[in-house]
């Protein structure tokens, strides 16, 4: 059973009120402003820091970008993965420490476009580089948290969904639905490492909802060391990131 202050901490967080020096926290570059080029959030400067991780091709890592421009009120730097039917690009960082416990995660991100060829793309991954082959979370067996983003019927909408274990692409998890293309949105995330579940919430807008892992399976040893962004050559769409922050709770 989960002990009582996870539940007390799902609160704070639901307010807006974890503070600093209540939480360890993993990505202190979250919001990218330390970075200084594309080429700089690209590539591996040799600690944990952003980095391209797929490699998929010189063409594949250049649609990844530093934004500097303001998007939608937004005038911070920030992190963009372009859509390309044929490539696969994905902006990765180590965690810092290999997580086994409870931790928390808050993302914000703006989805420009969903192609409509497989409609779904903007995946949002924490997991592992288990094959240490394509990069984290290249893999279902490499992903615990498994989100995207699909076009809602009502034109300029979208719907927030989940992958959980043992499900395909028709059997998704609606978190949720008719969320606005164009628009910035803060998702937030308690995860459950070995319980193997998580609960997902859009800031205003939905409640926690607790959905079971995808493939990764902690309880046999592992743990959570990356969070990854995709776009994929069966999941492409243009989005940004910005504010990435994931906490240990003390």
């Amino acid at each position: 059973m989960r002990a009582w202050w996870t539940a007390a901490m799902t609160v704070l967080l639901l307010a807006g009120l974890a503070t600093a020096g209540t939480a360890q926290d993993l990505i202190p570059d979250g919001d990218f402003e330390a970075e200084s080029s594309s080429r700089s959030l690209r590539v591996d400067n040799k600690g944990p820091d952003w980095q391209e991780t797929r490699k998929d091709g010189p063409e594949g890592r250049k649609l990844l970008f530093l934004s500097t421009k303001e998007i939608a009120g937004n005038a911070t730097q920030k992190a963009m993965i372009k859509a390309h039917p044929e490539k696969n690009t994905y902006l990765s960082r180590y965690l810092g420490d290999p997580q086994r416990g409870i931790f928390s995660v808050r993302v914000d991100i703006l989805v420009k476009e969903i192609l409509d060829d497989d409609n779904r793309t903007a995946f949002i991954m924490l997991g592992n580089d288990r094959d240490n082959k394509r990069g984290p979370c290249s893999t279902g067996k490499e992903r615990l948290v498994f989100l995207g983003f699909e076009n809602a019927e009502a034109e300029g909408k979208m719907n927030l969904f989940a992958r959980e274990r043992g499900t395909g692409w028709s059997e998704t998890t609606r978190v949720a639905g008719d969320l606005e293309l164009g628009k910035w949105y803060t998702i937030r995330m308690m995860i459950y490492v070995m319980d193997e579940s998580y609960e997902v919430w859009v800031d205003g807008v939905t409640k926690p909802r607790e959905v079971e892992g995808f493939r990764m399976r902690p309880k046999t040893g592992k743990a959570i060391t990356h969070i990854s962004f995709a776009s994929w050559n069966d999941g492409a769409g243009t989005f940004y990131v910005d504010n990435v922050a994931a906490e240990v709770v003390e």
